[in-house]
């Protein structure tokens, strides 16, 4: 007896070339879709400080601490002479500086300190301030850029 056979034995043919487009388009969609931006940094906000009861005293409560977004350091050059500006304040010598971001330091905060010197300026005395800032214990100190 002759047992039944397929109609044809055809070899089995993977198509891969659709595959292939299927893999590149969604390469190409997760690619343009993700973020290559640093991610933020977690905000302080009041909803996180525990609430004052009434109840209670609280004679030992800390002041609340300020935050800073950024720390400017201008320095201005008038004549032979640099001022210094922090914040659009001036500021009478290095050694105040240094004490100013000292105290701000304290408090807990570590804002980014941006160095911002005049043309005239010369670069010893910008990078005098930056090595001023690094030995107080500033962490992230950068140059202004401006467009040229």
């Amino acid at each position: 007896m002759k047992l039944p056979t397929s109609h044809r034995q055809r070899s089995l043919e993977v198509k891969m070339t659709p595959m292939i487009d299927v893999v590149f388009l969604l390469l190409v969609f997760f690619v343009w879709t993700s973020s290559f931006e640093m991610p933020e940094f977690d905000l302080p906000s009041a909803i996180a400080q525990t609430p004052d009861l009434g109840t209670r005293s609280d004679t030992d409560l800390h002041p609340l601490v300020e935050v800073f977004d950024e720390i400017v350091i201008r320095l201005v050059s008038s004549g032979d002479m640099v001022q210094i500006q922090m914040n659009g304040q001036p500021i009478e010598n290095s050694q105040m500086l240094k004490g100013r971001v000292a105290e701000i330091l304290r408090i807990g905060v570590q804002p980014p300190v941006i160095v911002d010197p005049d043309p005239g300026v010369p670069m010893a005395e910008a990078v005098r301030i930056y090595d001023l800032l690094r030995t107080v214990g500033v962490d992230r100190v950068m140059f202004a850029a401006k467009a040229s």
